[in-house]
């Protein structure tokens, strides 16, 4: 299992709860965020991760670069959310989300590693699955 798949597995409630108190999301629309933007952010990561300090990615200017890579309209799209919510979703877990990547991969040269094997963000879909039966009661 690669590692955002972990991450969504062990803080995916975390970033739902983020984005129903802070961003207006329902649970069903966080549920449906979150992993669109765990695969999104990583996709991002994996393209501009020559142009960051991988040992600080919660910095303003790695939350910058990667929010510019990002397509927040086919994001917002992919979650079934305006593109104005996407965009406040985004910026309420964010710095959340990229600490908690920095977290697993545990300084830059461990991070590298894991984004050249995780070949960008394929996993995470995944387990949001059994993180939305969870919140949604098995539906």
């Amino acid at each position: 299992m690669d590692f955002l798949n972990d991450i969504i597995k062990e803080r995916g409630g975390d970033l739902i709860a983020e984005l129903t108190s802070k961003a207006g999301f329902s649970t069903d629309q966080a549920v449906r965020f979150v992993p669109a933007a765990g695969s999104s952010v990583m996709d991002a990561l994996t393209a501009r991760a020559s142009d960051l300090d991988l040992g600080d990615l919660t910095s303003a200017s790695a939350l910058g670069t990667i929010t510019q890579q990002m397509d927040i309209g086919a994001l917002s799209q992919k979650a079934g959310v305006t593109a104005d919510q996407g965009a406040k979703g985004l910026s309420s877990i964010l710095p959340m989300l990229m600490g908690l990547i920095g977290e697993h991969g545990k300084g830059a040269g461990g991070l590298l590693s894991l984004l050249t094997a995780s070949g960008g963000a394929a996993g995470g879909l995944g387990a949001i699955k059994g993180l939305a039966g969870k919140f949604l009661g098995g539906r």
